[in-house]
């Protein structure tokens, strides 16, 4: 009896895996999921580079205008490994171009003459350089162009994820490989990066609390060249030609994302029936029923509300602009959202909402995105009848301390009791 018992077990087990990793396979559209290791790859270069940015620190405490960062703040990285677990656990890049356009970059690639950008960093460089500090930027460079060209070509929210313009990330994910090894042989040992997080409230808020994943996620927001405000965050689902195996493509990945049947069929014109039987596939249990949540009130009602819809219609609109349609774009955004905010909990914005979000902000202002009156970070603001909100006057749950967390480890049980909403 017991060896049976195992053996059901084991079965039962198995199953529940391969409902797991089809799942996964739903999702792995190209360009539209970041695969885990990729995800990987990003943090691993994270640890490289804030581990090579502190020895070059020591050795020369110079680099600290060139690198954006300190010693003292480098050092107080690994001594709140809290915080540090929740800003490595995203797989964003925690450094950024310190040539942040273009021309900077053509420069090098075409042999033309320098750009301001260009002799400014080469002014500030320190004029001793130890022989194996200049080394180990050669080779650092190296391997921050490496994950910035396979992202660039592998994801197409790879703009926010590295924290650049998209256009200077076209640019680089397009440039040959021998182009750019004769770019870095005349760039020699400038560094091409620098630490993303520069505002002095990132450190305030690092140093003075156990930082969570909103604020990181706010922080990550506020360091990339472009706002949610400078997208487009609407598109039309008219015109797209697209034939029934791509809407069962896409309404698939959507479903695996944890969008109900009944949203997919009506996105991607399919019968409520069929995307029942895909979702009772992919999860191995029937679509929730009911009503679709409709609240406009929902996502500005509570802080994390806020953040967490403005953090979704930003990888929306990124993903617009980087010529994604209209279902890809939701379905990068979903991706993307669910790794940012991957603890192990469900997601405080569902996919059903999400989707209803991107049609209301598309309809007319009754939301809209208005920029923080402290940081100038667009946020979603709300402008109807439930509630009238200033642009001039507001400001955004980062600002005001409304992200930090009431009770230390407290974690997001507290937060997801507010996921069910109306």
């Amino acid at each position: 009896m017991a060896g049976r018992y195992y053996t059901v077990n084991n079965e039962m087990n198995q199953t529940k895996n391969n409902h797991a990793r089809s799942a996964e396979d739903y999702k792995a559209l190209h360009r539209l999921h970041l695969p885990f290791w990729l995800g990987e790859r990003i943090r691993m270069v994270n640890y490289d580079l804030v581990e090579h940015i502190r020895q070059v620190l020591v050795s020369s405490p110079a680099f600290s205008e060139i690198y954006g960062v300190d010693l003292e703040s480098i050092e107080h990285l690994h001594r709140n490994e809290a915080s540090l677990r929740s800003l490595l656990g995203t797989p964003f890049l925690m450094v950024s171009p310190s040539l942040p356009t273009v021309e900077d970059w053509r420069c090098f690639v075409d042999d033309t003459a320098t750009t301001m950008a260009v002799d400014a960093l080469r002014k500030s460089m320190p004029a001793e350089r130890r022989e194996i500090t200049r080394q180990s930027i050669q080779h650092h460079n190296r391997h921050f162009l490496d994950v910035v060209q396979s992202v660039a070509n592998l994801n197409v929210l790879a703009a926010p994820l590295l924290g650049m313009t998209p256009e200077l990330l076209r640019y680089l994910g397009g440039l040959p490989a021998y182009k750019l090894r004769l770019a870095l042989d005349r760039i020699r040992d400038l560094p091409l990066f620098r630490w993303r997080f520069r505002d002095e409230a990132f450190w305030f808020q690092f140093t003075a609390h156990d930082m969570n994943v909103e604020q990181v996620a706010h922080h990550i927001m506020s360091t990339t060249p472009f706002r949610a405000g400078d997208l487009p965050h609407t598109a039309t689902w008219a015109g797209l030609r697209m034939g029934r195996e791509t809407h069962e493509m896409y309404a698939a990945a959507l479903m695996a994302h944890g969008g109900r049947a009944s949203t997919a069929a009506t996105l991607f014109g399919l019968p409520k029936s069929k995307t029942r039987q895909m979702y009772e596939a992919i999860h191995n249990r029937r679509s929730p029923c009911g009503n679709l949540p409709n609240s406009l009130q929902w996502f500005v009602d509570k802080p994390q509300h806020r953040l967490h819809s403005t953090v979704f219609i930003w990888l929306f609109s990124a993903a617009l602009e980087a010529n994604a349609n209209t279902p890809q774009a939701l379905i990068a955004a979903a991706d993307l959202y669910a790794n940012l905010f991957s603890e192990g909990a469900p997601a405080l914005l569902t996919v059903d909402r999400a989707c209803g979000l991107t049609r209301w902000m598309a309809a007319g202002t009754r939301l809209s995105l208005a920029p923080c009156r402290e940081c100038r970070t667009p946020y979603i603001v709300s402008n109807n009848e439930s509630k009238i909100e200033m642009h001039h006057s507001f400001v955004c749950p980062a600002c005001n301390g409304s992200l930090l967390p009431r009770v230390r480890g407290s974690g997001r049980n507290g937060r997801n009791g507010n996921a069910a909403g109306r």
